[in-house]
């Protein structure tokens, strides 16, 4: 580079040098000599118009790999002129730079798409015209678009979904109450501006908060069951075991008959009751003690085969349908085939004028793999309906209120979710939905 800049000055030099001798030359009168000088400079000018237009050129062709992104020419190999042998190679020395700096961005680029798209929560990136700026994939599955440009085209999800977004601010906290599918879910949407090269953009975070309630109500009620259980069985063992070596005693000691009856009795009202109060105690305490799933793929139709085996004996008409044969589910078998058992059960039990009939489906929509339980019963009052996932309340005279809680908290460790619509007279229908992963993905333990 420093010969190129040398032989740039040295024309210059020359030029200027000649062309005062011309004005010399033509003051004296030397037209003869001053036609050579003269072109000498145009030959001088030329020689220099050469130069600069070769490293123009040589820099068009940088502008243009730059342009284009084609990082793969070699400026140093490609140029034959000795003086621009150096530039050449501060050339490629500068696109390789270039090259490897728009590879790490490129790479920091993915590397955040990929974590921001694949985290459960909702985002979108929206500007003040409310065009969406990006979107990622949990806020497409949750919103169940495959595409989205504006806001105002999310009034397809909720109707009020768009003038919720265009009037959120930094720092406000919105819920808003969903209904899909049937099933019904509340959705927590907070959002945080900021400015990328003086654009102001609002960043929206979209989260279903319904399983988050869910757990946290279950959470509490198993620790109340924990706490209620562990005091009346360390007060009932204690009785039983009394009542036990008291009855022992009694015949031992060989009382009188009028005594011994009295006593016997007491005693074995004591022991049952006692025993009786232990078994419902038991019986409330399954709802902390459900094992962790052990995920697998369960194909839908053999699971059907084996419930339908189990409930051939009941008197109710049951029939299994399936969308299509291959459809299969992420599942705990055991535990799944559990619910399934106990929904059937309770559609058995649904007291009515006419033969009851179950209708078990299982379809796939958008992502979502449901398994419905319907049946023609006497169906549920709509004070009950909100309540029957409460554990122990029940609405038959001899439930104990655990069935449909244990349900629900299977649905919850499987990601997925249980609802149930009814009409009093019309019949039931509870509804469980699993969302369609890969067994390598699935991120429960």
């Amino acid at each position: 580079m420093k010969s190129y800049k040398f032989r740039i000055a040295i024309l210059i030099f020359f030029i200027l040098i000649l062309s005062g001798l011309t004005a010399f030359l033509i003051s004296k009168g030397y037209h003869f000599s001053v036609f050579f000088s003269i072109a000498a400079i145009l030959l001088l000018a030329v020689k220099l118009y050469r130069q600069i237009g070769k490293a123009i050129e040589v820099m068009e062709r940088m502008i243009i790999s730059i342009q284009y992104t084609d990082f793969n020419i070699s400026f140093a190999r490609s140029i034959q002129e000795r003086e621009f042998k150096h530039l050449g190679q501060m050339m490629d020395d500068a696109i390789r730079s270039f090259r490897d700096k728009l590879y790490q961005l490129e790479i920091d680029h993915q590397y955040y798409n990929t974590l921001l798209s694949t985290i459960d929560s909702g985002l979108l990136v929206i500007n003040k015209r409310g065009e969406i700026e990006w979107i990622n994939q949990a806020a497409l599955k949750e919103l169940e678009e495959s595409h989205i440009n504006n806001i105002a085209e999310l009034k397809n999800v909720h109707p009020e979904l768009p003038k919720v977004l265009s009037e959120l601010k930094a720092g406000d906290i919105k819920i808003l109450n969903i209904t899909k599918q049937d099933f019904k879910y509340e959705l927590i949407i907070t959002g945080i501006s900021f400015s990328v090269q003086g654009k102001e953009l609002l960043l929206i975070s979209l989260k279903n908060i319904q399983t988050v309630l869910e757990e946290t109500e279950i959470e509490a009620w198993q620790k109340l069951i924990r706490v209620l259980t562990h005091e009346i069985m360390n007060t009932i063992a204690p009785i039983i075991s009394l009542s036990e070596t008291v009855t022992e005693r009694a015949n031992e000691n060989g009382n009188s008959e009028k005594e011994f009856a009295l006593m016997l009795q007491v005693m074995q009202t004591i022991h049952r009751r006692s025993k009786g109060l232990l078994d419902f105690v038991e019986n409330y305490r399954k709802l902390t003690r459900i094992p962790t799933p052990t995920f697998a793929k369960v194909l839908i139709k053999p699971l059907f085969d084996d419930i339908q085996k189990l409930m051939q004996n009941t008197q109710a008409h049951i029939s299994f349908e399936i969308e299509f044969p291959g459809l299969y589910i992420i599942a705990d078998r055991a535990l799944i085939e559990q619910v399934l058992i106990n929904l059937i059960k309770n559609a058995c039990e649904a007291q009515s004028q006419q033969p009851i009939t179950i209708q078990v489906k299982a379809v796939q929509s958008k992502g979502i793999t449901s398994i419905s339980v319907t049946d023609n019963g006497t169906g549920i009052v709509a004070e009950a309906l909100d309540k029957i996932f409460i554990p122990f309340y029940t609405t038959k005279a001899n439930g104990s209120g655990i069935g449909l809680s244990l349900c629900r908290q299977i649905m919850n460790m499987h990601g997925g979710s249980i609802s149930a619509k009814s009409r009093e007279g019309e019949g039931s229908q509870f509804t469980l939905r699993f969302k369609n992963r890969d067994l390598q993905t699935f991120p429960f333990p």
